[in-house]
């Protein structure tokens, strides 16, 4: 790869990283715990976590109880 190539293919990443920061909303933190309240629903990502948390506690209950 020449230096020419190299400085072309840096102009394009740090023009899509500029497009990117450009979509992201900046996070800011929440000014109580209230305002976290219902900021997971209808997410069926945490949904999973969440089923997969319950069925990983009830397999390891179970296994505890059989000792």
């Amino acid at each position: 790869m020449t230096i020419q190539q190299l400085e072309q293919r840096l102009n394009d990443l740090e023009q899509e990283v500029a497009e990117l920061r450009r979509e992201v909303k900046p996070l800011r933190p929440f000014a109580s715990v209230a305002e976290t309240f219902g900021v997971f629903a209808n997410d069926p990502d945490f949904d999973e976590a969440v089923r997969l948390g319950r069925e990983y506690r009830e397999q390891i209950n179970a296994e505890s109880n059989e000792c």
